[in-house]
């Protein structure tokens, strides 16, 4: 039986009242002038901050390698074209945190392709960094997805993010790395054959001057086996945080063990920033909820740590 709106809005709501406070966490007086990274003298090493943004724990552990294959609240994060992929109701919360950094960020999502034939889903987190993270605020994006048929779909993606750099110069200036931006994502994904899925994405379609928001350009291919394994590989191109475009790439895989532990493995290569990165997930699913832990290690670099807890509930 069909569900009403109702049951979206009021998830929606929810989901707002979990982000709020951190609406009003910056406090210093407004008229002080947020610097975008592009009014900054580029560090001596070249170096850029690294993206903010939503990840997923099946992301996060697939490495760079799940935007052809992502579903549910994923598709939020990858791929919004993807959102129509499958018919879920799912109501998600997690948190993340970076110890290299005392960085914290928690928020919830929810995804729906079962109400309407337009599928839909919302996420909203807030951001409280420290140290090379030295920013606090918020992100919120609402994606749209319309299945053409079993084998096509888009999808679109409003983006709203706000975070403020808590470093202050001699005259009370903000100065750092921070954003204040509307932007878009787009994506298209065509499944030629069962389990084959192909996909075309863009990020942050609108520039936001801020490597933290970078435009991004690329696409996936994956390949699933029913529910119990499934790769991915993604080759995207960073277009506005350096000097020229720059490679994102890399994949992963995920089997199922006993039809309740998902496993997964993925490596990322960031070539502007030249880290290498694996990744690792576990977690637990039946037909109402899931668990999951993800993990990203740098090999080299700064060798930061980034942990991402989730829990999740099947409305349907």
């Amino acid at each position: 039986m069909r569900r009403t709106s109702t049951n979206l809005l009021l998830a929606l709501g929810t989901l707002l009242a979990i982000a709020t406070p951190d609406l009003a966490a910056p406090t210093l007086a407004s008229a002080q002038t947020e610097i975008p990274l592009g009014g900054e003298p580029v560090p001596d090493d070249g170096t850029r901050p690294r993206e903010s943004t939503y990840e997923t724990a099946r992301g996060l552990g697939m490495g760079t390698g799940t935007r052809a294959s992502a579903a549910g609240t994923s598709a939020i994060a990858y791929n919004p074209a993807n959102l129509a992929l499958a018919p879920v109701y799912h109501l998600e919360s997690f948190a993340t945190y970076i110890p290299n950094d005392r960085a914290w960020m928690y928020g919830g999502a929810v995804a729906d392709s079962v109400t309407n034939r337009m599928a839909a889903g919302f996420s909203m987190h807030g951001v409280y960094g420290n140290d090379d993270r030295n920013y606090r605020g918020f992100d919120s994006r609402l994606a749209l997805s319309v299945p053409f048929s079993d084998a096509i779909s888009i999808g679109v993606a409003g983006r709203y993010v706000r975070l403020r750099s808590r470093t202050e110069n001699e005259n009370g200036d903000r100065v750092g790395p921070g954003v204040k931006a509307f932007t878009l994502d787009a994506g298209l994904r065509v499944t030629p054959v069962a389990g084959l899925h192909i996909a075309l994405v863009g990020s942050n379609l609108i520039p936001t001057d801020s490597s933290l928001a970078p435009m991004l350009l690329g696409g996936g291919v994956s390949y699933s086996y029913e529910t119990l394994f499934s790769i991915g590989a993604d080759v995207l191109v960073d277009m506005t945080s350096f000097d020229g475009p720059e490679l994102l790439i890399g994949g992963g895989g995920e089997i199922l063990l006993g039809g309740q532990v998902p496993l997964r493995l993925g490596f990322r290569r960031d070539q502007g920033r030249e880290l290498n990165q694996i990744t690792a997930a576990i977690g637990y699913v039946d037909q109402k909820v899931g668990l999951d832990v993800a993990l990203r290690q740098d090999v080299n670099g700064p060798k930061e740590t980034q942990l991402l807890f989730a829990f999740r509930y099947h409305v349907q």
